[in-house]
């Protein structure tokens, strides 16, 4: 029996071939290949001001700096979501308010308000799978009250509408719709905050001006997080065939979503079933399920549990099964009645 993951890398032939020229070429830190990947990025999805790094968790870090969020800043973010959102502001020293969510996994707007207060310094919005529902609601909300609003959109490549916050955080992790095996994209609203994020990830300087004049002067302390063309390679290889990706991805995510599955982009899941026995069920034909994601206040490091009605009903009725490229349209429908 053919065992089917519930998450698998995606590589293209021609992320390979990228990679074996690289190798072969005398750059393999940041060059010609980063650059490359950038523009090609840019342009395959209408972006602007995008600073390639070596890690969605790096782009968060960098977005959370130049949104200037200090020790006791009150920063508002879901519950739900990859520890990577929110570790980044521990070690900033910020006051983390989790907002519940809704039953689509992202997060509750209302509880977003209600939680507002003078203090507040940013919102943290997560696409939930590529889910997102409520970003264009937040990015009114925190225009009129001048707060800084900061996607994580690790999991949103290939979805309707992201990238449209003053940060974007993009992944691009082995199993990311886009994979450079690890890497990301930190995307900015303004152009200053895009000149000064490409200076911080790497130590502070300019790179352009530094290769053009050679030692110039350091004004601020920034970062090793720049990426390197062998992960740029990686990327541009699998972007070369991103729409057949996420074609099918589509095709996987209509037949979930027509058995009444929350499902998008990135992830599907099952809410409100028995998770013991369904997983089972689907292991014994083949399929793996998983949780993978977990609530972020179970962890002593963010201070322990609170109330939050949505979280609190779902925390131990949901798992997500397998939505990539390797699942056939065949395998799909199979999970679907093994799940009737």
């Amino acid at each position: 029996m053919k065992k089917v993951k519930l998450f698998k890398p995606f590589v293209s032939w021609r992320a390979i071939v990228n990679v074996v020229r690289v190798l072969l070429s005398d750059q393999l830190a940041e060059g010609p290949q980063v650059k490359r990947f950038e523009k090609e990025f840019s342009e395959k999805f209408g972006l602007k001001n995008v600073v390639a790094v070596n890690s969605g968790t790096t782009a968060l870090e960098l977005a959370y700096e130049l949104a200037k969020i200090e020790k006791g800043d009150e920063v508002i973010t879901t519950v739900f979501t990859c520890t990577a959102t929110n570790i980044p502001l521990i070690r900033r020293g910020a006051k983390i308010v989790f907002a519940d969510i809704d039953k689509d996994l992202n997060i509750n707007i209302e509880d977003v308000k209600n939680k507002v207060t003078p203090n507040t310094k940013a919102i943290v919005f997560v696409h939930f799978g590529g889910n997102n529902r409520g970003l264009k609601e937040l990015i009114e909300f925190c225009r009129a009250r001048s707060i800084k609003l900061i996607e994580d959109a690790a999991q949103a490549v290939g979805s309707d509408f992201w990238g449209k916050a003053d940060f974007a955080c993009v992944s691009l992790q082995a199993i990311k719709t886009l994979s450079s095996g690890d890497g990301g994209f930190l995307i900015c609203k303004s152009d200053e905050d895009y000149k000064k994020a490409r200076r911080l990830r790497w130590f502070g300087y300019d790179r352009d001006e530094k290769q053009k004049k050679g030692d110039i002067d350091l004004t601020e302390a920034g970062y090793k997080y720049h990426m390197n063309d062998i992960t740029a390679a990686i990327g541009l290889g699998n972007l070369s065939v991103i729409d057949k990706v996420i074609n099918h991805r589509k095709k996987l995510m209509n037949i979930y979503s027509e058995a009444g599955l929350n499902s998008h982009i990135w992830m599907t899941a099952v809410l409100g079933r028995d998770y013991a026995s369904l997983s089972k069920r689907l292991k014994e034909h083949g399929f793996e399920t998983g949780q993978h994601h977990y609530r972020n206040d179970k962890y002593t490091l963010f201070g322990g549990r609170q109330k939050l009605p949505v979280m609190d009903s779902i925390e131990d009725n949901y798992f997500f099964i397998p939505m990539h490229h390797a699942v056939s349209v065949k395998q799909a429908k199979k999970i679907v009645s093994l799940l009737q």
